[in-house]
């Protein structure tokens, strides 16, 4: 199946059957880069235009990145390309829901995430704080392990790090 294809299976019924193949293809694609920041890469006041040349060629890699896809809906607003805008928008929200679907963030079931910058993009929608970061080996692969404001944990399975996409 061609990537197009992939991802519109999991636009059309996002379930977990259709999520593997399109992180598999995400994690398989040379434009991922699970480390990347968009902000060092933009720089310090990016043009719109620049935003969306620069995400774009980032594209499939970035497919699914909260980040990225805001990043895109805001300079698709600031060119008056609503209907791109909006695109983005559902975009970068199917990418926290997908986010939050993914488990209950404890050790047994994890978040699982694609990017480091997934997991702050996942605090900040839930209005989360952390105070520490550690990184914990388990059997269903390596998690970035998040000591929250009120001592609880929230826990994130690398998808990057671990030989299934989930």
């Amino acid at each position: 199946m061609e990537f197009p294809d992939i991802v519109e299976a999991f636009l059309l019924d996002p379930t977990p059957e259709t999520r593997r193949p399109l992180r598999a293809a995400i994690l398989a694609d040379p434009t991922f880069d699970p480390h990347l920041s968009l902000r060092a890469l933009l720089g310090a006041g990016p043009t719109p235009q620049a935003v969306v040349d620069t995400i774009t060629a980032r594209m499939p890699g970035l497919l699914l990145s909260p980040q990225g896809h805001g990043l895109l809906a805001r300079a698709h607003q600031a060119l008056g390309d609503e209907a791109s805008a909006r695109r983005e928008r559902t975009l970068s929200a199917v990418s926290l829901r997908e986010i939050a679907a993914s488990g209950a963030g404890t050790e047994d079931s994890p978040l699982e995430v694609l990017r480091l910058q997934d997991e702050y993009d996942h605090l900040q929608a839930a209005d989360r704080r952390t105070t520490a970061q550690r990184l914990d080996r388990t059997d269903a692969g390596e998690c970035d392990v998040h000591t929250l404001e009120d001592g609880s944990e929230l826990w994130f399975r690398l998808l990057w790090r671990t030989s299934a996409a989930g």
